[in-house]
Formats: structure tokens, C-alpha cells, sequence
């Protein structure tokens, strides 16, 4: 039977001198094998955990006993600070001494952040009329499309001799903020722009005149004037970060913003009238 020792640690760990959402780890990363010592970063997935990184593993704390007092204890060692616990993880054909960093519910949050944010697609923002066929005083619909419009959500966690202890962290999309070179000053030198609460409303050519689009830009000039012909612009996508964890902690992280770049042409349509 094969029986090995495995350090199991927390971001924070990893290096107590960087904030923890700097610190980079790949989903289930076993991190390496130094001096025949494994060790092992958070566990990430973007499912519920189950016991360990497999159901099959049976996770026990290593205690000491001393008879003649009749008390008990755990096995524990403090490593830069952060206290780790001895356990035994026993599987079908091994069983391996496991030290287990403690990390705080929000920790492991934080750690979930990190794949979260790796996630966020930037933002694709769809306009009527076309992005090259703006035309001035006519609004200019935006809109993401809703299937990309949705929440995405990663667990962390560490594992415990009565089942896992993880936090689940969820980024929500929340508004949008289109920015753009301003067509109303002479050097461009200015902005304008329009932030909307919810991916917008996207356009169909079944629509009437009448129909409002609750997220719109209007251009008050042709682009013309412009070195390249068109205006700059930026979408901004915010992002609500929050967690839950199943010791019922819980709470928010700094949000996110993810964004992209687009240029927009904008003509002025003249009209002859006798």
C-alpha cells in the first residue's frame, strides 16, 4: 500500500506577502513534488465539491492521545504563519498523511474569485444601426446578448474529516457603460457616454419606430471630422462579486469590470427639398 506526505495549502500561504487574488493557481493544481514532499494548492472546480478530490476518499484528523490523562489532541504545526492540521486520507489502495492549511471561509472565496475572473468573457456589444452605419440624431441601440448575460460561479475548497469546507463565489452581471470619443467637441478631447442597468434590449427589424430601446446612444455629429473617419468607443461590463460557503459565511468582494474596444461610424444623411 503506497503511503506518501502531502501538504494541502491555502493561497495564502503561498505567499503571505501577496494579496490573494494576485495569487494565480490552476483548477486542481497539484503544484509539484519537492524533496518527496507533494504539494497541493486550494481545490477549484466549478461544481459542488464532493469529500477530497474524489468520493472515494475517506478524510480522518490525526489526533495525539495520552492515556494517563485521558486527553486528546490534534497534530498541528504553524508555517509562515498559517496554522495546518495532520490528516489521513485513505483511498481504495493508499493512505497518505495530509497536512490541511486552515484557511477562513473567505479565503477560500477569495481563491474561487480568481477562477471566477478568469471566466469573465469581454464584453461583445451589439448596436442598430451597425457600429459602420451610425447615423447622427438617430439612436443607436446597444445591447449584450442575454445567453451571455448570466452569472459565473466557482468553488474552493479544503478538505475536513467530516466532508469539505468551501465557499462558493458568483460574479452577477449588473450594468453597462458605453464610452465614447465626444462628437460634440472639436478635438475629441472630451467623452460621452451612457451606463444601463441590465444587458439592454436587443433590436429586431419587426419593431416599429415607436419602440424604445432602454440603452442607446445618440451621436450629435458625423465622424467624418475624425483623423480615422470614426469614434473611438469603450464597453464597460460591471460585475457583482459575492459568496456563500457551507459554514454560513458569507458577504461581497471588490467588483470586476471587464471591457472592450470598438469604433463606430457615424454619417450625417443631407436631404434635398425642392
Amino acid at each position: 500500500m503506497r503511503r506518501s506526505v502531502i501538504i494541502v495549502m491555502s493561497a495564502l500561504a503561498i505567499s503571505t506577502a501577496a494579496p490573494i487574488e494576485q495569487v494565480g493557481a490552476a483548477d486542481n493544481a497539484t503544484g509539484g513534488v519537492v524533496d518527496g514532499v507533494i504539494f497541493a494548492g486550494v481545490q477549484t472546480s466549478m461544481t459542488m465539491p464532493t469529500q477530497g478530490t474524489s468520493s472515494t476518499y475517506v478524510w480522518r484528523r490525526v489526533v495525539t492521545h495520552d492515556a494517563g490523562i485521558g486527553r486528546s489532541g490534534n497534530i498541528s504545526k504553524i508555517v509562515d504563519g498559517i496554522r495546518y492540521l495532520l490528516y489521513e486520507r485513505i483511498g481504495p489502495d493508499s493512505r497518505d498523511l495530509v497536512w490541511v492549511a486552515q484557511a477562513t471561509p473567505r479565503q477560500l472565496a477569495q481563491r474561487a474569485a480568481i477562477t471566477v475572473r478568469s471566466r469573465l468573457a469581454r464584453p461583445k456589444i451589439s448596436m442598430a444601426p451597425s457600429p459602420e452605419a451610425g447615423v447622427v440624431n438617430a439612436s443607436s441601440w446597444l445591447w449584450i446578448d442575454p445567453v451571455l448575460w448570466v452569472p459565473v460561479s466557482a468553488f474552493a475548497w479544503i478538505p475536513g474529516d467530516s466532508g469539505p469546507m468551501w465557499a462558493r463565489t458568483t460574479a452577477t452581471p449588473v450594468s453597462i457603460t458605453f464610452t465614447t470619443q465626444d462628437d460634440g467637441s472639436a478635438s475629441g478631447s472630451k467623452t460621452g457616454s451612457v451606463t444601463c442597468n441590465g444587458p439592454g434590449r436587443p433590436w429586431q427589424q419587426s419593431m416599429g419606430d415607436d419602440v424604445r430601446s432602454g440603452c442607446s446612444y445618440t451621436y450629435r455629429h458625423s465622424s467624418v471630422s475624425r483623423p480615422s473617419g470614426v469614434f473611438d468607443a469603450t464597453i464597460d461590463v460591471q460585475w457583482r462579486i459575492s459568496w456563500t460557503s457551507n459554514t454560513g459565511a458569507g458577504g461581497s468582494l471588490p467588483v470586476e469590470r471587464t471591457r472592450s474596444q470598438m469604433s463606430v461610424r457615424v454619417d450625417e444623411l443631407q436631404a434635398l427639398v425642392d
